[in-house]
């Protein structure tokens, strides 16, 4: 076990990250011959979202994870239908902010690592591969969230915590937990309250 990075690794393991990702296959983690720290790890993360802004893209979102770990978005990762490529892809509701603006959204992640640590999972962006964007919530308030069988009361929708960067859209933790989801799968969110929010989205 090498402990740490070497000077520029982290760009290295970025790119194996990426291409893994566009090619849909696994990794094996890095933690397996790496003793990497959390800032380490987040270092790789960076390097991705420089890898993405190097190639055009530009960051647009800040998303918290399940374990609350920040990352990052770009502007082709905020999306209106899910990607196609996805090794073991899991979704799960979400909801994202921008502009005075509340909206119902899918968080899109996908395993990546085999049987990988959290240093690995920082080290992808927390397996965040993209948010389709939902309906707009036109209300406030106490309201039940379903997913499949799955239930969620939220109390009061302005205080789920949301990363507040000043991008232009702020994402949630998943607030229910993650479902896998097949090729071909249609999801439906119903988000019900003073006015009833249906919203679906089928993976191609």
């Amino acid at each position: 076990m090498i402990a740490g990075l070497a000077p520029g690794e982290e760009r290295t393991f970025a790119r194996s990250i990426l291409a893994a990702r566009a090619e849909g296959r696994k990794l094996q983690p890095i933690s397996n011959t790496r003793l990497l720290s959390p800032e380490e790890a987040e270092s790789i993360a960076r390097a991705i979202i420089d890898i993405r802004l190097a190639a055009g893209e530009s960051i647009t979102g800040a998303i918290l994870s399940e374990d609350e770990d920040l990352s990052y978005l770009t502007n082709k990762q905020i999306v209106e239908s899910a990607p196609s490529i996805l090794i073991e892809g899991r979704v799960s509701p979400v909801v994202m902010r921008s502009a005075g603006r509340t909206h119902l959204g899918l968080l899109i992640s996908d395993r990546l690592f085999e049987r990988g640590r959290r240093e690995d999972q920082l080290a992808s962006g927390s397996g965040a591969v993209a948010v389709i964007v939902g309906p707009e919530i036109p209300f406030q308030g106490e309201a039940t969230l379903r997913l499949g069988n799955e239930r969620s009361v939220i109390k009061d929708l302005t205080a789920i915590k949301t990363p507040d960067l000043g991008l232009e859209w702020a994402v949630s933790a998943p607030l229910l937990y993650p479902t896998s989801w097949e090729r071909g799968s249609t999801v439906v969110v119903d988000l019900q309250g003073s006015t009833k929010v249906s919203f679906s989205a089928r993976r191609l």
